[in-house]
């Protein structure tokens, strides 16, 4: 496999992961112990993609966005 398809099957595999981290999240109200397992989660995503850059910045929005829907 090519770098390059190495590069497409990652980012391909990021933002599904990035997607149903958010879709879990999504909605659900800032109960005690939400933000806590959405932190184990964040972290669990970011060492099964090898903490590649692109899994950081997209892990990052997904949960941006989440805390701007709590307040």
């Amino acid at each position: 496999m090519t770098r390059l398809e190495e590069q497409k099957q990652l980012a391909k595999a990021v933002w599904s992961d990035s997607w149903l981290f958010y879709a879990k999240y999504h909605g659900r109200p800032a109960e005690p112990g939400m933000w806590d397992e959405a932190t184990r989660d964040f972290a669990k995503i970011m060492k099964k993609h090898g903490g590649a850059t692109i899994c950081g910045r997209l892990m990052l929005a997904a949960f941006s966005l989440l805390e701007e829907e709590t307040r």
